[in-house]
């Protein structure tokens, strides 16, 4: 069967759709999705200490406000680590930068974090009076994977700094699974935990999948029924077929996602029990739809996952 209306409330399924209702039977857990955020280096160095006299900038061009100067001067008898400090305060309250990044100083390095992980700017351009140098570097490019709805995940070790904590469970920080990823790693699949129509216009557009961007907490369904994405090149997925969970390209080309059909190393079979336990299965009453809505269409079939924690 193939949807092809252009609303997603007026779809039966959709990926990541709790099939289940909550209770007994269903077992979601809160997850993270994993990001880096940017960060940027200004180092003061250059000619003998101390400071020469004069102004020390930085201009950040943003997305919003054009460009902003940040600024110290310097009377001549400071040193570069008291510049540095001057520095990142004046960072800190400059308005248009203060809401993008917090900024620390260490000895002669500032060192700026930027406050989203969604925020990715250029380098800023320094200048510098007399001999003296200010230089700026990008020392973390902002990483910003996002968490599609409907494919199965691993938990991840990536770094996230002002990731929230204090949620329940955890919100451990997920992300896909990757060629080294066995059965014992897969949690379950990234659900969608309320209706379509209450969530932001990004998830109801006609190009992108439904995901859940860096840095944004989402459920994750370890037990009961949810909707999984199927990969294009899989054969029909049937409740007597196999299952595999796709954990590296060959064959099959979306990670996370399902398929009727091994591929040596690239999946993992989770309908058996190679290790005692059978992960998932496509149930008696499931049956596999292809989502076609604008510039994109998505297969996607009902799993029984069974993930206990």
């Amino acid at each position: 069967m193939t949807q092809t209306v252009t609303n997603r409330s007026l779809y039966r399924m959709l990926p990541g759709l709790m099939v289940t209702p909550s209770g007994a039977g269903t077992e979601p857990e809160s997850i993270c999705a994993p990001y880096n955020v940017q960060q940027f280096t200004f180092t003061f160095a250059g000619g003998a200490e101390p400071m020469a006299a004069g102004a020390y900038t930085a201009t950040f061009v943003t997305p919003l406000n054009g460009s902003i100067v940040v600024s110290i001067t310097a009377t001549g008898v400071e040193t570069y680590a008291q510049g540095a400090t001057a520095f990142a305060a004046a960072l800190n309250q400059t308005i248009g930068v203060d809401s993008l990044y917090r900024a620390t100083a260490s000895g002669p390095v500032v060192t700026a974090y930027a406050k989203s992980p969604n925020t990715d700017l250029a380098l800023p351009v320094t200048a510098v009076p007399g001999a003296d140098t200010l230089t700026a570097s990008e020392s973390v490019a902002p990483s910003a994977p996002s968490l599609r709805m409907g494919l199965f995940y691993v938990y991840s070790d990536l770094s996230t700094p002002f990731a929230i904590t204090g949620t329940p469970r955890g919100a451990n920080i997920a992300a896909l699974p990757d060629s080294g990823t066995v059965i014992a790693d897969l949690r379950g699949v990234v659900a969608r935990a309320v209706s379509q129509t209450e969530l932001s216009a990004t998830f109801n557009d006609s190009l992108t999948n439904d995901a859940y961007p860096a840095g944004s907490l989402a459920p994750g369904l370890n037990r009961g029924e949810v909707v999984a994405v199927v990969d294009p090149a899989s054969g029909t997925m049937t409740p007597a077929g196999e299952v595999h969970v796709v954990i590296a390209a060959g064959a099959y080309s979306v990670i996370g996602a399902v398929a009727n059909a091994a591929d040596g190393g690239n999946t993992i079979r989770i309908d058996n029990a190679p290790t005692g336990v059978i992960l998932g299965r496509v149930p008696v009453d499931g049956f596999e739809e292809t989502l076609a809505i604008g510039g994109y269409s998505v297969r996607q079939v009902k799993l029984k996952v069974n993930r206990g924690n």
